[in-house]
């Protein structure tokens, strides 16, 4: 070690330079990538050829080939034809630059919409995009973020009987969201939502949630979604009789895009507040979140923009102390994604995540890697980018005709 005061050392003018680094994957700086073309795949899902599985496909010309899904209900044929308007703005570009990628196609279409069909477009190209960079540099896309914050990821299953809370809580589920039946609209109303609530109805959903409690223990945690069902004072009066259950969360008692009907249950009930799937981009979260109207947020991956949007709706819900529980009833696409944004954000708690016995036997069929369930938790992927890719023949087995 030098003295205080010495000069600095100096390299010699023919001192070898210090070597390069280079990531495993691509010389960029020597040979750049561009995207040569986007391709779309609607894929039979366990909702029928209505609500298709949306995937991605964006291609390289060094070979590589990014994975993404762009699904949303009940769209199929529409999401594809805004992936093929969007592709003008990818194809020949870099795939490392998302940021400026991501812009550019939600400046383009802005005027289309910036919800649903376009950012669910969006969202399918960009978590593509991620896993390009990600198998190029040979790191799962978590690295890529700022790194794993956890080892495992939690999720939940669903429920709609006492009997099927059981048999998750059986399986090493740790959290379930358990639905109860809902009573009959008034005779010739035709109008479901937003619908008050008989007595008959409170009831029967209290007893309904008591027998799913008393099927799993105090072990397991139970939600509610009620799916933007009720006015104010009904979400108020079911959110009060269900307090004893000891909800994780209470999913959409109102409309999300009443953000002062939001404060008032939230203020009035001792359950925390969910919302997030109607929600799109950061823009969509920023108000909700601001005014603390809910406890806890629920961005889809697939639809609200994409990884790093979600990120950026997930940071901002942390500077307010709300954590975030990713909607997923989605493909097994979509739940890679997801999990590699779970595996970052600190303010994650739970991903929803359909048990395979409620969902399409050929989920998983469809992927080289798909999610891994280890009792209770879902492994994070370790390998470059999304960590899977898609098995051609069995994509062409229950491809859906538009």
């Amino acid at each position: 070690m030098a003295p205080l005061g010495a000069a600095p050392r100096t390299l010699s003018r023919n001192a070898a330079p210090a070597p390069e680094f280079v990531p495993a994957g691509l010389l960029r700086s020597q040979y750049p990538v561009k995207v040569t073309r986007i391709e779309t795949h609607l894929v039979r899902s366990a909702r029928g050829e209505r609500s298709p599985w949306v995937f991605v496909q964006v291609f390289t010309d060094e070979g590589l080939i990014g994975l993404g899904d762009a699904t949303n209900w009940p769209g199929g044929a529409i999401i594809k034809k805004a992936i093929e308007d969007l592709s003008q703005f990818v194809v020949g570009e870099d795939p490392f630059h998302i940021e400026y990628l991501y812009y550019r196609m939600y400046r383009a279409l802005d005027q289309v919409g910036q919800t649903g069909v376009v950012i669910a477009a969006i969202s399918g190209i960009e978590i593509a995009l991620w896993d390009i960079v990600g198998q190029a540099l040979g790191r799962p896309i978590y690295d890529l973020i700022g790194g794993p914050c956890r080892d495992r990821v939690r999720f939940y299953s669903h429920a709609a009987t006492p009997e099927e809370c059981a048999a998750l809580a059986a399986k090493g589920c740790t959290a379930i969201k358990a639905y109860f039946p809902v009573g009959p609209l008034p005779r010739g109303e035709r109008i479901e939502i937003p619908r008050s609530l008989s007595l008959a109805e409170e009831r029967a959903a209290l007893a309904h949630m008591r027998r799913c409690r008393e099927a799993v223990g105090d072990e397991i945690d139970i939600a509610t979604d009620v799916g933007v069902r009720y006015t104010v004072s009904a979400a108020i009066r079911l959110g009060n009789r269900l307090e004893e259950i000891g909800l994780i969360f209470y999913e959409e008692p109102v409309g999300p895009e009443n953000i002062d009907a939001l404060a008032q249950v939230k203020a009035a009930v001792n359950v925390p507040i969910c919302v997030g799937e109607r929600r799109y981009t950061r823009f969509g979260f920023r108000d909700l979140i601001a005014a603390q109207a809910v406890d806890m947020i629920m961005p889809d991956v697939v639809r609200c923009g994409g990884i790093l949007e979600t990120k950026k709706i997930a940071a901002m819900a942390e500077s307010y102390y709300i954590q975030v529980s990713p909607h997923n009833p989605n493909s097994a696409v979509a739940t890679m994604a997801s999990l590699q944004l779970m595996a970052n954000i600190p303010n994650g708690l739970l991903l929803e995540f359909v048990d395979d016995g409620l969902d399409a036997d050929w989920r998983d069929d469809l992927l080289t890697d798909p999610p891994e369930v280890d009792d209770g938790y879902l492994k994070l992927p370790t390998k470059p980018g999304l960590g899977t890719g898609l098995v051609m023949r069995q994509v062409e087995k229950y491809r859906v005709d538009e």
